[in-house]
């Protein structure tokens, strides 16, 4: 009779704890999911891309819905012109050429090298800042043509340029060309982020996005403290 009161307390002693713990831990689970479902959060699931950022703030799905409300926008706010409204510049159904291997030198222009030969193509249409230029802002002298062939270069990465229209080299031995990577055209993203300006003031093509990076501050159009948005 001992030994199986023995037996019944060690059984109780041992057991229990966990049958008990189990059960806390399977409580504690089911309110935590009950409390999610109720303010009904999305997180991003971090990913290597993600290391050394910020955690990303915790937004409600339904701030995410295609029915979301537009940004309130207020009297000083600028008019951001919709991208439907701008004239488009889709890429040519074939390039002239293409150019694989290309270096940045400045806003408008870049070097490579086509038929044995090197070539600096000017982005057609537009002038821009040189590498060495230097912008005024409030703030002071900021280095704008530093930053628009950073800007540059992060668009074209590792792809491919292609180009139509070449023209023959000119005096500076530089030759013109409307150029694009993937289906954005070089001219018309380089003056839509502020960097450059159309030759042609009345250009239908460039105007518009020239009058739009003026109205943000964009590019040089600025002080130096915006950065455009990373190009998509």
């Amino acid at each position: 009779m001992a030994r199986r009161q023995w037996r019944y307390g060690f059984l109780t002693r041992s057991v229990a704890p966990f049958i008990v713990g189990t059960a806390l831990t399977a409580a504690a689970l089911l309110w935590f999911w009950g409390d999610a479902e109720r303010e009904d959060l999305t997180v991003a699931r971090p990913t290597i891309l993600d290391f050394g950022r910020p955690p990303s703030p915790l937004v409600p799905k339904k701030l995410l819905t295609a029915d979301a409300p537009p940004p309130l926008q207020t009297a000083n706010s600028p008019k951001i012109a919709q991208a439907a409204e701008l004239p488009l510049a889709p890429p040519p159904a074939s390039f002239e050429a293409l150019f694989s291997r290309v270096t940045v030198l400045d806003a408008t222009r870049f070097r490579t090298i086509r038929d044995r030969e090197t070539l600096v193509i000017h982005l057609a249409g537009i002038n821009g800042a040189a590498f060495s230029d230097a912008c005024e802002g409030p703030v002071g002298r900021w280095n704008c043509g530093a930053r628009a062939r950073a800007d540059l270069a992060r668009l074209i990465g590792p792809r491919a340029i292609g180009c139509i229209n070449i023209a023959a080299k000119e005096d500076d031995g530089e030759s013109r060309a409307d150029c694009w990577v993937g289906n954005r055209n070089l001219s018309v993203f380089m003056v839509s982020r502020g960097w450059a300006e159309p030759i042609d003031p009345a250009d239908p093509l460039l105007a518009p996005y020239a009058a739009k990076a003026k109205t943000e501050k964009l590019g040089r159009y600025g002080d130096g403290s915006l950065q455009p948005p990373d190009p998509t």
